[in-house]
């Protein structure tokens, strides 16, 4: 991305949903569909069709049909094959292969694949970690061809995508890449099954090259199998390279790597409410129906649901060390914080009620924030936790105030008048999407959508709480702003929209490159502005009465919070020697990053995990540990350091606020002051309590007490 550089009780119900693909010659039939296992749920990540076309959209709201010159996207998906008037997904991790030309290396851990100008290249470097980072070079082991041609996607699933690459020579390869799988497959159309690289044999068979390439140990799989110098050629249309995990057990290793492609993927979620719980299942369908290796991230192996039987071995990643598992599905199970769908009504003393009230005066007295997708927008979220704090407060005057302010602006929003309109979205006929004008931080390339989008979609959740009838007559417009960064496959018609955007179902997290036009893969940044984005679809889907949306935004809400937690605050993990830090900026496909896009000081790379504060926002539990990387006195953002201090000590928390902090201007003072007031009172939040969604666990762990907001 490019940015500031200034339930329901159980979702269950498959829902079956024709797959968007274009079927290469001669190909397997490879989008039956098939269920996930039983009680698995509903089905979140897929491939959909969903013809370009422009939402209708009823009631007051508008958008535009047509964006002006300066707000669509610089580049179409001239990749896009047989799928080319299809709303595609962006945002994902082979994203590249859409704009072209060829691709950035695509990263699928533990494998990552470039079609280049020298070729199509298979890597699987080691990691090389500093202070501040933790790399993945990208380490071509074996190439297809000596130089491409045209690249097209020719299908797409949840975690897994095909790609068509002519060769120099003549003919084409498609390459089946799965993200997990240290397999990829390889079909030749007019062309040898042929790879080159710089190998040593050690053992090979006429269907099984068994190869040595700078120490690391890979597989190429085929039928009758030759070796000439520095080229592998089979017989057939067929090849299958693997990379063979350090510590590998030969026999079941080679029983599990198999040339039998993966040809669907799905991603499904059930969410218990009474265990406080959410299962993903990821499904991959085999040609063949068998089933296969899996490399597993951190996250997927502390939730692993029994099942899948153990395969010896692992991999080095950035994100952290991965184990093997051989299964047809797997299910991760991750706790649901109990999520507040209000800013609860907590007995404050009168000095800290009257703090509280001389907080929201001053925060009313600011003067607008200004600005267009980004900035305008968090000015919408800031308007609307004032009003929320007022009404936890009993403070009437302030309550109606925000909402006076809030309300126009909103409209502004979500209404087009014409060219002549200073805010509003359109539709992109080009990709399918919404695009906010006037757009920041690239958000016309689809960057950041769920950061921006999300302060919007809580603000009119808030908004349609005190007035219903804003949801009425404007609820259209922001139903489809959900679905632009959500996705459309579980939450509503396709209306022109992806089946999803922004969220990785392998990976557990979202990422907020639109196109990912980078070396090291797509990225994210702030991972709260992620999780207060789900945050909000849920919020969003309570109002509405849709369940469906509800259960969507809970399902995401927790999967994004455990990854938040790991991979950027650390929790749980095990960071790579050498990395000096608990807390990650940027997690990169391929890198960990100790930095943000606009400065490197600690404090920026702490802080843009902690905002925008919100009730959803306890989910981060302790604080100690990340404090520590601070020292007491942050020169920038005090506030928001505060609020988080408050997680484990909120009397020292009150002592930064009175001695006075530096501020981050979209935060929200009276929010920052009744965040550490109530956390004073109310004790630490026990997030793996199991809650009904509207409340949370408070107070000592061995004996939480269920807090429930205002209408929870």
């Amino acid at each position: 991305m490019n940015r500031r550089i200034r339930a329901v009780t159980a979702i269950a119900a498959l829902t079956a949903l024709t797959a968007c693909t274009s079927t290469p010659d001669t190909a397997p039939p490879d989008r039956v569909p098939t269920a996930p296992p039983q009680n698995a749920g509903t089905v979140m990540e897929d491939a959909a069709a969903s013809p370009l076309t422009i939402p209708v959209v009823t009631g007051s709201g508008s958008i535009a049909e047509k964006l002006p010159a300066g707000s669509a996207p610089a580049k179409p998906p001239a990749q896009a094959g047989d799928l080319t008037g299809q709303a595609v997904p962006t945002n994902q991790w082979w994203s590249s292969a859409l704009t072209g030309p060829r691709t950035q290396p695509i990263w699928t851990h533990p494998l990552a694949v470039q079609a280049a100008a020298g070729g199509l290249q298979i890597s699987g470097g080691s990691l090389t970690a500093s202070a501040n980072a933790v790399i993945t070079p990208f380490l071509p082991a074996l190439t297809v061809g000596t130089a491409t041609g045209p690249v097209t996607v020719v299908s797409y699933g949840a975690f897994h995508v095909v790609l068509r690459v002519g060769l120099a020579g003549g003919g084409r390869v498609d390459v089946t890449l799965a993200q997990g799988s240290p397999v990829m497959w390889l079909r030749f159309d007019g062309a040898a099954p042929t790879l080159n690289g710089t190998f040593r044999d050690v053992g090979s068979s006429p269907t099984r090259a068994r190869l040595d390439i700078a120490g690391g140990r890979w597989d190429v799989l085929g039928t009758d199998l030759t070796q000439t110098g520095t080229t592998i050629t089979g017989s057939g249309g067929q090849l299958a390279v693997a990379r063979v995990p350090a510590g590998a057990d030969r026999a079941s290793w080679e029983r599990a790597s198999t040339g039998d492609p993966i040809v669907q993927t799905t991603a499904t979620t059930a969410y218990d409410a009474a265990a406080g719980t959410v299962t993903q299942t990821l499904t991959a369908r085999r040609a063949a129906g068998g089933a296969g290796a899996w490399a597993l991230l951190p996250h997927h192996q502390a939730g692993l649901v029994a099942g899948p039987a153990p395969l010896a071995g692992s991999y080095p990643d950035a994100r952290g060390t991965m184990s093997l598992v051989t299964a047809g599905a797997v299910q991760v199970r991750s706790s649901m914080p109990g999520l507040l769908t209000a800013v609860p009504k907590v007995p404050l003393s009168e000095a800290a009620s009257r703090a509280v009230l001389a907080d929201l005066d001053r925060d009313l007295a600011d003067p607008p924030g200004a600005g267009g997708s980004y900035f305008g927008l968090k000015e919408l979220g800031r308007l609307s936790t004032i009003a929320e704090v007022a009404a936890a407060s009993g403070a009437e005057t302030q309550r109606m105030a925000a909402l006076d302010r809030l309300r126009p602006q909103l409209v502004d929003w979500l209404t087009y008048t014409g060219p002549s309109d200073g805010r509003y979205f359109g539709y992109d006929p080009t990709w399918g999407g919404l695009i906010a004008v006037p757009a920041e931080f690239g958000a016309q390339d689809y960057n950041d959508h769920h950061f921006q989008y999300g302060y919007l979609v809580r603000a009119a959740a808030v908004l349609a709480t005190a007035d219903p009838t804003f949801a009425r007559d404007y609820g259209d417009v922001v139903d489809l702003i959900v679905r632009d960064y959500a996705g459309s496959l579980a939450i509503g018609p396709a209306s022109g929209l992806p089946p999803f955007r922004a969220f990785n179902a392998y990976l557990g997290s979202s990422a907020a490159s639109g196109f990912a036009p980078f070396a090291d893969g797509n990225n994210q940044e702030s991972s709260s502005e992620a999780v207060a984005a789900w945050e909000a679809v849920v919020r969003w889907g309570t109002v509405r009465g849709n369940p469906e949306m509800t259960g969507y935004g809970i399902a995401h809400y927790a999967l994004e919070a455990a990854t938040a937690r790991m991979y950027w605050l650390g929790e749980g993990l095990t960071r790579e020697a050498g990395y000096a830090h608990t807390t990650a900026g940027i997690v990169w496909d391929a890198k960990i990053d100790y930095a943000t896009w606009f400065d490197p000081k600690p404090e920026s790379v702490l802080g843009i995990q902690l905002l925008p504060l919100t009730a959803g926002a306890f989910y981060r539990g302790p604080s100690a540990a990340r404090q520590k990387e601070l020292g007491d006195k942050p020169t920038v953002w005090g506030d928001l350091f505060a609020a988080d201090l408050a997680l484990s000590d909120p009397e020292a928390a009150r002592r930064r606020l009175d001695a006075g902090v530096t501020r981050e201007e979209s935060t929200s003072r009276a929010m920052v002051r009744y965040w550490v007031e109530a956390l004073a009172v109310l004790g630490p939040p026990q997030p793996k309590t199991a809650a009904p969604v509207g409340s949370l666990a408070f107070g000592p762990a061995d004996a939480p007490r269920i807090l429930r907001a205002s209408g929870g």
